[in-house]
């Protein structure tokens, strides 16, 4: 059977694997072979059938129109479970970059890491922008402190305490001054040349995609992760960081600053480069609370 978005060809044996994993539900096992019914114009180029298929009896042609030579390898090697969680247990937040230059090519890299993550829908929508200068970083930087100046002040002022109670953010307001001492001690540190925002990173990823996409958040944040994780095999490190990200949400010559598309949001922030230190042990952490049912 022949269709403009999927093939299936006579070396269909019927085993259903393809209806098996199908979340779209295109599939049907007629006379043993595998035929696509009237759920087709919902697929959404996922690919698990192509890669489920045991006999390559499988084409789906909107995802080998581009990349031909990449499409539907064979799978390599599966990792052990000691070995993903080794690698998830030696991640570390870099608080101190070096000033060793990332190159363009290890930032495709990185991103090729997060173009293979999960999306809701597979939207494949997330998109990337990449300050790789470090000049540029601490233009971001100054405007960013001065942000957090005017915030300062806000949240000592006993007008905006009381705007707060009026409009029912005291909740929020108090919590945001319970962290001051955070902004307080990111501009004390900045005036002496310290830079504990961005950790003197002279790469910044920023992970945005359209406010209309099925899980945006979710999205660009798994994709994140992904980086922050592979990052070390390159011999780089990660680290998110979120007062970007906020100072985003917060101030329009931020936005003008980092200039991502009008229509998109800005949901993930990392700081890439060369670790300065090394980290030699694995670091605990508190047993979680699971309940079986």
């Amino acid at each position: 059977m022949s269709t403009e978005i999927i093939s299936i060809t006579e070396d269909c044996i019927g085993c259903g694997s393809c209806s098996d994993v199908c979340p779209r539900y295109i599939f049907d096992i007629v006379d043993k072979k595998a035929v696509t019914n009237q759920n087709l114009f919902r697929c959404h180029d996922c690919g698990h059938c192509v890669a489920v298929c045991t006999e390559n009896a499988i084409i789906q042609h909107r995802m080998t129109e581009t990349s031909p030579d990449e499409d539907f390898p064979m799978k390599g090697k599966t990792l052990s479970y000691d070995q993903v969680l080794e690698t998830i247990r030696q991640r570390r937040s870099i608080r101190y970059f070096t000033d060793k230059k990332v190159t363009n090519e290890q930032i495709n890299q990185l991103v090729q890491l997060g173009r293979f993550a999960p999306t809701g829908h597979n939207d494949r929508k997330v998109c990337y922008t990449i300050i790789n200068d470090r000049e540029e970083l601490e233009f971001l930087l100054d405007t960013m402190i001065e942000l957090f100046k005017k915030l300062k002040k806000q949240l000592n002022s006993s007008v905006w305490n009381f705007l707060a109670l009026l409009i029912g953010k005291k909740k929020f307001f108090d919590k945001a001054k319970k962290n001051l001492y955070r902004l307080e001690s990111h501009i004390e540190h900045w005036e002496k040349g310290i830079d504990k925002v961005l950790h003197y990173s002279s790469t910044l990823i920023l992970i945005h995609t359209h406010k209309e996409t099925s899980s945006p958040i979710e999205d660009c944040n798994i994709a994140a992760q992904n980086i922050a994780l592979g990052a070390p095999t390159l011999g780089l490190g990660a680290t998110f960081i979120g007062y970007v990200q906020k100072s985003w949400e917060n101030s329009k010559r931020i936005r003008e600053i980092l200039d991502i598309p009008e229509d998109h949001h800005l949901y993930a922030c990392l700081a890439i480069g060369y670790p300065k230190n090394t980290y030699k042990k694995l670091v605990p952490r508190p047993k979680p609370s699971v309940s079986f049912r």
